[in-house]
């Protein structure tokens, strides 16, 4: 499993479960190494802000939205930007009180550099206001919700897209019939209601970094832990349908991936431990006429 940039890469026993559970977002989807991903985003991001663009960056409040402003901030740094960065208010800012809370959680650079500095206090990322999205000049801003359906983060968008200077980088999936989703797919205009339809002028990038392991993923957990059954959940229906062919061929056991509120059965074979004495198992039990004598 590949760590992030806040949390160390996560690992499990060789426990063989009777079953295992996993969801599957990204069941057939492999993606590039995370470093790619990374250098990718911030030549984006310096590109438009060199060009005086904004940069819109829906994310939801907890995990990739820290993993990225820590990636941000550091590039700010060694940079020397000016422009400002921004996170929404609320939600993301109580998240990162419980990261600056909870610091001996997180991975384990982070926690070496603590002693100097918090990572998570963060010198040029700051609260995001609502009448800073009219102000001039470029700009960064982390908003929720992650699939521009409601709240900061579409109507921040609903300013931004009519600008062919601004970028909006889509970090994380989106669902069929979102916002997000409908300009991923490369739609020009977009209608909110009846009575709002935005033009799409600005740059669209998708660049993911979510927190899903992707397919590879998936099957590297089955390979650690090995289960006597599979249990996708979690996922598009055509595509855990192809990963579970995938992993009865490869694993040789049972998967499924049952629908909403279908009930499934799992056979198992119990296994009952029981500790004996060794003296019991030496020798044949004494019978009661010999015990008599």
């Amino acid at each position: 499993m590949t760590p992030d940039r806040h949390l160390g890469a996560a690992w499990i026993d060789k426990c063989k479960p009777d079953l295992l559970i996993t969801e599957s977002t990204y069941a057939t989807t492999i993606r590039d190494s995370k470093r790619c991903r990374e250098r990718d985003f911030l030549l984006k991001v310096h590109e438009v802000i060199e060009a005086g663009g904004k940069i819109l960056i829906p994310v939801f409040a907890l995990g990739r939205a820290q993993e990225l402003c820590i990636l941000l901030e550091t590039f700010w740094e060694r940079m020397n930007l000016k422009a400002p960065i921004y996170f929404s208010t609320g939600l993301t800012e109580k998240a990162n009180h419980y990261y600056k809370l909870f610091i001996s959680w997180t991975n384990q650079k982070i926690k070496s550099t603590f002693v100097q500095r918090n990572m998570f206090e963060f010198e040029h990322i700051k609260p995001f206001e609502r009448s800073f999205a009219d102000n001039p000049g470029p700009m960064v801003v982390f908003a929720t919700p992650g699939m521009l359906h409601a709240g900061l983060s579409l109507n921040i968008f609903k300013k931004w897209a009519p600008d062919k200077r601004n970028m909006l980088i889509m970090p994380g999936y989106c669902v069929a019939g979102t916002v997000g989703h409908k300009v991923l797919t490369g739609q020009k205009k977009i209608e909110i209601d009846k009575k709002t339809v935005i033009d799409v002028k600005l740059s669209v990038e998708y660049m993911s970094f979510s927190a899903h392991a992707d397919a590879k993923g998936i099957m590297q957990l089955i390979r650690m832990c090995e289960p006597k059954n599979v249990m996708l959940v979690h996922g598009e229906k055509n595509k855990m349908k192809f990963l579970k062919n995938q992993i009865e061929k490869e694993f040789n056991v049972t998967c499924t991936f049952p629908a909403n509120g279908e009930m499934i059965t799992v056979r198992t074979e119990p296994r009952i431990e029981i500790d004996i004495d060794a003296k019991l198992l030496a020798g044949p039990t004494k019978t009661r006429s010999s015990l008599r004598e």
